[in-house]
């Protein structure tokens, strides 16, 4: 049994009733709010597994019951819950991480491709290094970026897992396979890859956008990269490995990745 109606104390709001002022109880405020904006009968339903039951099992007897349906919502989806330490992200945990806070630090791509990383029925563990994964994700992809006039259509067998539960990992395993063959393909085989990532809302702004993004957050100039890399070499050619060691890590911690290659030293932002 469950209250569909409650006393309401001083403080709280109330209705007239024949039973007194109160208010509507906890299961009977979604099916009100249900019914006045999306009918007696609607498609879809969401909410938190935790939500499931009594609550949802509830909503669909009350809704039922008061409307004289044979259904309620024809397809419910549950999402796990996101986690830190394999705790649950919860105000009474005291660990909740608000959007806004991280978006003046990091992309809303990044924050985009890291929720989507596990499916949504699957819990999710926020930690640094899933978004440092997803940023060097989308930075590698960003490398065969090139603007395209009309997105194309995308092939269904790319597509597929998106109709199987809203699979988002099984799409984003497709994305790394059309990155790969675009990489050695032709232009069309970028443009498709362009178009399967910005399906998502990803690769949504200019190559230019966000390297330039990223240079505004690097806190060391190129000439200062250069020199740093002309110290490198000159340790690394007295067989100084201890002090070369150091000035690439004193590189990566500004944000720059470099690379030696065929006798040549090359660097990137990270």
């Amino acid at each position: 049994d469950f209250v569909l109606w409650k006393p309401s104390k001083e403080n709280e709001p109330s209705w007239d009733s024949p039973w007194g002022k109160g208010r509507p109880g906890w299961h009977l405020e979604c099916s009100a709010m249900s019914k006045k904006f999306l009918g007696n009968e609607f498609d879809i339903h969401g909410g938190g597994i935790d939500l499931l039951f009594p609550h949802h099992e509830n909503e669909i007897a009350q809704s039922r019951c008061a409307n004289s349906t044979k259904t309620f919502a024809n397809y419910w989806v549950h999402n796990a819950f996101i986690t830190m330490s394999n705790e649950k992200m919860a105000k009474s945990q005291g660990n909740i991480l608000k959007i806004k806070d991280f978006k003046k630090k990091i992309s809303g791509q990044v924050l985009r491709l890291a929720l989507i990383s596990a499916h949504y029925r699957q819990p999710l563990d926020w930690n640094d290094k899933l978004l440092e994964d997803c940023d060097n994700t989308i930075n590698k992809w960003y490398n065969i970026y090139q603007t395209i006039d009309e997105k194309l259509n995308i092939p269904f067998e790319i597509l597929k897992p998106l109709f199987d539960d809203l699979n988002t990992p099984g799409y984003i395993a497709n994305l790394h396979n059309l990155y790969e063959k675009a990489q050695k393909g032709s232009s069309d085989d970028k443009n498709l890859f362009i178009s399967a990532c910005q399906f998502i809302g990803l690769l949504n702004e200019t190559k230019e956008s966000w390297f330039s993004i990223r240079r505004d957050k690097i806190s060391i100039s190129e000439t200062e990269i250069s020199s740093m890399i002309k110290k490198r070499n000159f340790a690394r050619d007295n067989k100084d490995y201890k002090e070369a060691d150091k000035i690439r890590e004193e590189l990566l911690d500004k944000g720059v990745l470099i690379e030696d290659k065929a006798g040549t030293t090359t660097w990137k932002y990270k």
